[in-house]
């Protein structure tokens, strides 16, 4: 039963029910022993000013006033009534009782005349259970004390009775909690078991259902837009996955394609040394492209799954700017492209060189790649208030608007017509990956007709030398 949440909750329902009851029962048992009691004690002062009285009028003949209060008492039904005088040492000097069942001698209680002195007397032979009022008077100089004693009988038989009614309502209550309880949680957990049958429909084959929602605003409804919220996440990594699936295994076709058709042509007949020579470099160099994708492939792969790829030291991020622009420098001027590099003095920043140096490859080669002959591209590095801003711009077509917000995704093409020239369309998603693992930022803008400019932001080590 406590291993279902309906369970637990129909458990807390009647335990919260019983301890109410209990406390409510308990509550009125003591209000109604608290006011029987009192009614008692009124009673019983009453019955000692009226023995006083007795008293008083009998003049000192105690013999006189025992047989009266005798005859008075003897005309009662129950024998729940008892007088008593008693002297200074408490033993008794005359009774209504003549089987004298009360104590004797008794108890002396302090000598305050003015006060009555009620209490309540356990296991006496008189009955299991009395009430005693008790009042030292003076008489002829001589101190004694007046008793009223009322059996308790009649009190306890009615809080008996009122403690088996509590049990009894105790139980309907438990009884009532527990049904209820259950039905109580039955509906509660209704929607909740709608969510579990529509959670268990979706698949990765099925990630457009969603889960119903009773618009109440509770905390179910709450729970429905979580989840609903964490499918649609789902649901784009999935569709990313997949796209991202579907773009590897076409971009990894057409190199294996290459190498497979120039296979064929050396095994269609005999070739000569340099037909020979042609084919196995064009080979090598499909294995090249092979094997770039592959170590993009697993960079992003290592970055999604959370593992570290980069090896953080301080470097001079201006030298190694340099050294790849000089590296491209060649292929520009072979395109018949200007490209222009300004850095400040030192720029020096704590990240993985070779991975940064990868970075800046990318972006020059796609730059220069979209960039025609004539045109430029210009590099400008700089390092104001502890930030590194590393800029490179070019003068090429520029990317329309509606393909910015796509520039970032892997294999993604602007014009899937247009070539990339042996690239795979993972040079930018494999720049945002670096750049954040280095805690940093790329931002792209581009105009149409104008060209493109990339900027990437870094956090800068100042004042750091080798």
């Amino acid at each position: 039963m406590f291993r279902t949440l309906g369970g637990r909750l129909t458990a807390l329902a009647t335990g919260i029910t019983l301890a109410v009851s209990l406390l409510v029962c308990a509550t009125l048992y003591l209000g109604i022993r608290y006011s029987l009691y009192r009614e008692v004690d009124a009673f019983l002062a009453g019955e000692v000013m009226e023995f006083r009285a007795i008293l008083s009028a009998a003049s000192g003949n105690l013999s006189d006033v025992q047989q009266r209060v005798r005859a008075e008492l003897g005309s009662r039904q129950r024998g729940d009534l008892t007088f008593r005088l008693l002297d200074a040492g408490g033993r008794v000097l005359l009774t209504s009782d003549p089987s004298n069942g009360l104590p004797d001698p008794w108890p002396v209680p302090a000598r305050q005349a003015a006060d009555m002195l009620i209490r309540t007397e356990s296991g006496s032979t008189l009955a299991a259970h009395t009430r005693t009022g008790s009042q030292w008077i003076e008489a002829d100089g001589v101190m004694r004390i007046v008793q009223a004693t009322y059996l308790l009988d009649q009190v306890n038989a009615s809080l008996n009775r009122f403690l088996q009614i509590c049990g009894a309502a105790l139980a309907a209550a438990a009884a009532l909690a527990v049904v209820g309880g259950r039905i109580l949680a039955a509906r509660s957990l209704q929607p909740v078991a709608k969510m579990v049958s529509a959670a268990r429909k979706i698949s990765v084959e099925n990630l457009r259902q969603r889960l119903d929602r009773t618009e109440a605003g509770d905390e179910l409804d709450v729970l429905a837009a979580t989840f609903n919220e964490m499918f649609e996440r789902l649901e784009r990594q999935v569709s990313q996955l997949r796209q991202f699936t579907a773009d590897a295994a076409h971009e990894l076709r057409t190199p294996l394609a290459a190498l497979r058709g120039n296979a064929e042509v050396v095994l269609s007949g005999k070739r000569s040394l340099d037909e020979l020579h042609t084919v196995i470099a064009e080979s090598i160099e499909e294995y090249d492209r092979l094997s770039r994708i592959a170590d993009d492939l697993l960079l992003l792969a290592r970055a999604d799954a959370g593992q570290e790829f980069v090896r953080r030291s301080k470097m001079r991020l201006d030298v190694a700017l340099g050294d790849v622009v000089d590296l491209f420098a060649p292929l520009a001027d072979e395109r018949g492209i200007s490209l222009r590099c300004a850095t400040d003095e030192e720029v020096w920043v704590e990240g993985d060189d070779g991975r940064l140096r990868q970075m800046v490859g990318n972006l020059l080669d796609n730059a220069i790649k979209h960039t025609p002959t004539g045109g430029r591209v210009d590099v400008h590095l700089a390092a104001p208030n502890g930030t590194v801003e590393l800029t490179v711009r070019d003068t090429g077509a520029g990317i329309p608007p509606e393909h910015l917000p796509h520039v970032f995704d892997r294999f993604y093409r602007a014009d899937r017509a247009r070539t990339r020239e042996g690239g795979a369309g993972l040079g930018l998603a494999i720049s945002r990956t670096i750049a954040e693992a280095h805690c940093g930022t790329i931002k792209l803008t581009s105009t149409v007709g104008e060209g493109t400019s990339v900027c990437v932001k870094l956090h800068a080590v100042i004042g750091a030398r080798e």
